[in-house]
C-alpha cells in the first residue's frame, strides 16, 4: 500500500514499459502488420469516384493494354515491410510485390510499367478491386 494511492510513481511507468517491451519483442510480426496498416491509411478522407463508375477486370486490362495512364488518388498511401505491401490500411497480395512496388513509387502508372502482369488474371482482378474501391 502507498501513502498516496493517487500518485503514479516513476517505477510504475518503468514496470509498464518493461511489460510492453517484452510483449512487443514477442509479437514483432503483429507489430509490423499493425504499423504498416496504420501508416498506410490516409490522414484525410480520400476523394470519392462517382458511385456508378465500376470497372470490370476486362476494362482495366484493356486500359493497361492501350497504355492509358492510371492516376493514384492524392493522399493514397502504399507502404511495405519487405514484400508485404499495404494500401490504405489493407494488406495486398504478397505474391505481387513487384507491381505493388511500381505503384508505390509512381503516382501515375501505365501498361508499359506493368507489362509483365497485364495477362495475369489474378493480378488484374486485385488491381480492379483496388481501382473500384
Amino acid at each position: 500500500m502507498r501513502d498516496d494511492p493517487t500518485e503514479i510513481l516513476p517505477q510504475d511507468i518503468t514496470a509498464i514499459q518493461n511489460v510492453m517491451n517484452q510483449f512487443l519483442l514477442q509479437q514483432r510480426d503483429s507489430l509490423k502488420t499493425w504499423f504498416d496498416q496504420q501508416m498506410s491509411q490516409s490522414s484525410y478522407d480520400l476523394p470519392m469516384a462517382p458511385a456508378a463508375q465500376v470497372y470490370p477486370s476486362s476494362q482495366v486490362q484493356s486500359i493497361l493494354q492501350q497504355d492509358i495512364l492510371l492516376c493514384r488518388l492524392m493522399g493514397l498511401r502504399i507502404l511495405h515491410i519487405g514484400d508485404r505491401y499495404f494500401l490504405n490500411g489493407e494488406s495486398l497480395a504478397w505474391n505481387y510485390a513487384n507491381p505493388w512496388n511500381i505503384m508505390a513509387h509512381n503516382t501515375t502508372i501505365n501498361g508499359y510499367m506493368l507489362r509483365k502482369f497485364i495477362d495475369d488474371n489474378d493480378f488484374i482482378t486485385q488491381l480492379t478491386l483496388l481501382i473500384n474501391k
